[in-house]
């Protein structure tokens, strides 16, 4: 198969980014907190969301698209909520169902399931882990993802989920394979603060709180008064302040005393965070802990008193920033544009799409206590976020009158193709073999390498994240997956082919189970017509399986 052949078949193959980022907006989000007290904080009404984007809409000139079929519909929310893709037997029951409130009823059973607890947490290991870079930190993420996919299986709610990551304490062992144990989630919540080290340690926690809880980029000021946001130097190192006694410490064997196997966060009881003098360096102020909303407490209180203060500041549900940076970044990665981009750039006088929806919903979802599932509930069962895909130019933002394509996250498009394909054999490389550390490796079996290729950091501009030529080599060319297309035995094709004897059953079902709908009319022509010049029933369905699976339709979210 080649790209000639997908042209016959005129099917679209993967050539890069399909992200859009917004325009430059005269409209800017300067809410301050009292300002924001003013917001109803009442749980979002049915067709509220719908009526505030209408009015924002109808002021703009945009005209929303239309609402997805039942086939656009579950593949897409069975993606955003899960990572799953629809079997056509989901589909053709689905669609079959008369029930006006079905779609309200699969969202909360997607809600309700295991796969959902595994996608988010997989989703917010990545936010935290991008950055990291430390070969040790990399070792402890498995232990954080198991914490991150309790605490989404128990539904537990954000400020709880930041609080604990911001206060705790405790030892993670380090893990680079299944021979050291399967992961524990004990204190897999210390991975936040423990996967930074060495001297920045201090400055680098303050600048990622800020950043992910926040949706603020004061790292900039480390050095310097921000240039556009105007944070003062100072601010930013009275915010590291309240991180001035955390101390990480390496965890030995204690039978080989060489061997590191864990890393443990504690406490010490004295010490100081210094602002280094701009002229000389070696010397500095001590900047005590004060947040950035100028609060502040006692010089002498202690480290496990300093954090609780920070966290009870940063997840308050008197902060806008803390339930806007969420439901900023929830809502981008479910509809493809957010409100603002860069995801984790909300600081003051930040220009934002329809700032009042985001205000309402934010305060909505500060209201309910930050409960990430009625928060997702709501978004689902819109009109805005049910309404078909309008790709736009990449310099446009839509408004949100429809939603955007985006690319599916390596494990979503792993398991599209798992789902396709069947399972590959052994998860790594051989017997006794464990996974590379960290989320980012790409060696040691075909699923590690797969992943650690089509990975990106969450946070990233949007017109960043684009295809490259390894990524479309390894989907191309693969040997294994090469070998699973072929239409033999009882893997997919070989079933198909059997089950229907009619070609135009057998091109439905290929259709349905790679891109969860049925081939268009001109679809249909145009296949059975390669299928007739081919001359070979079973080389054709490869050809036409291989190039389903690497088209844009596949790897993306419509």
């Amino acid at each position: 198969m080649s790209k000639p052949v997908a042209a016959i078949l005129g099917i679209a193959l993967f050539a890069g980014t399909v992200l859009a980022v917004p325009p430059k907006s005269d409209k800017n989000i300067r809410l301050t907190n009292e300002e924001w007290k003013g917001v109803s904080t009442s749980p979002l009404q049915p067709g509220e969301i719908d009526a505030l984007f209408a009015k924002e809409q109808a002021a703009a000139k945009v005209t929303p698209s239309p609402k997805t079929t039942d086939e656009q519909f579950l593949r897409r929310v069975m993606l955003d909520l899960t990572g799953q893709l629809p079997l056509p037997a989901d589909i053709t029951e689905f669609a079959a169902d008369m029930d006006p409130n079905k779609r309200a009823k699969m969202i909360d059973q997607l809600l309700a399931s295991d796969d959902y607890a595994k996608h988010w947490a997989r989703y917010w290991r990545d936010v935290f882990a991008a950055k990291v870079t430390d070969r040790l930190a990399q070792g402890m993420v498995v232990h954080f993802e198991a914490w991150l996919t309790e605490q989404f299986r128990e539904n537990r709610h954000w400020d709880a989920m930041a609080k604990e990551m911001l206060t705790s304490k405790g030892q993670i062992p380090i893990r680079f394979g299944p021979a050291q144990g399967e992961a524990d989630a004990k204190n897999g919540a210390a991975f936040f603060l423990l996967s930074y080290m060495g001297n920045d340690a201090t400055n680098d926690r303050a600048a990622e709180t800020a950043r992910i809880f926040l949706g603020i980029q004061i790292q900039c000021a480390q050095c310097h008064d921000h240039p556009f946001d105007g944070w003062k130097r100072v601010q930013f190192h009275e915010l590291a302040g309240y991180f001035a006694r955390v101390r990480e410490q390496r965890v030995r064997s204690e039978t080989n005393r060489m061997m590191i196997v864990g890393l443990e966060l504690a406490s010490r009881p004295f010490g100081e965070h210094l602002m280094p003098d701009i002229e000389n360096p070696n010397r500095g102020a001590t900047t005590l802990p004060k947040f950035l909303d100028g609060s502040s407490l006692s010089a002498r209180a202690d480290d496990a008193t300093r954090r609780k203060a920070l966290a009870d500041a940063v997840a308050s549900k008197n902060d806008y920033y803390f339930a806007a940076a969420f439901v900023n970044r929830m809502w981008g990665e479910m509809m493809g544009q957010a409100f603002r981009a860069p995801i984790d750039d909300l600081g003051p006088g930040k220009e934002v799409v329809t700032p009042a929806v985001l205000a309402r919903v934010s305060a909505s979802f500060a209201g309910s206590d930050f409960d990430i599932k009625s928060l997702l509930r709501a978004i689902c069962n819109s009109d805005t976020y049910q309404r078909q895909i309008r790709p736009g130019e990449s310099s446009q933002h839509l408004q949100f009158a429809g939603a955007f394509p985006t690319r599916l996250r390596a494990e979503a498009l792993w398991q599209s193709l798992v789902t396709v394909l069947g399972a590959f054999g052994p998860a790594f490389g051989g017997p006794g073999m464990g996974p590379p550390p960290g989320p980012f490796a790409g060696r040691g079996g075909l699923e590690f390498q797969f992943k650690g290729e089509f990975r990106f950091d969450p946070s990233l501009p949007s017109d960043e994240v684009e295809g490259s030529i390894p990524q479309a080599l390894l989907l191309m060319n693969n040997p294994q997956i090469q070998q699973k297309i072929k239409a033999q035995g009882t893997n997919l094709l070989g079933r198909i082919l059997s089950a229907y004897p009619q070609d135009d059953e057998a091109l439905r079902m290929v259709y349905m189970r790679a891109l969860s709908r049925k081939p268009t009319d001109r679809e249909a022509e145009k296949n059975l017509a390669y299928i007739k010049k081919v001359g070979n029933r079973a080389e054709a369905f490869e050809d036409i399986l291989w190039t389903l699976l690497n088209s844009t339709e596949f790897q993306t979210k419509r």
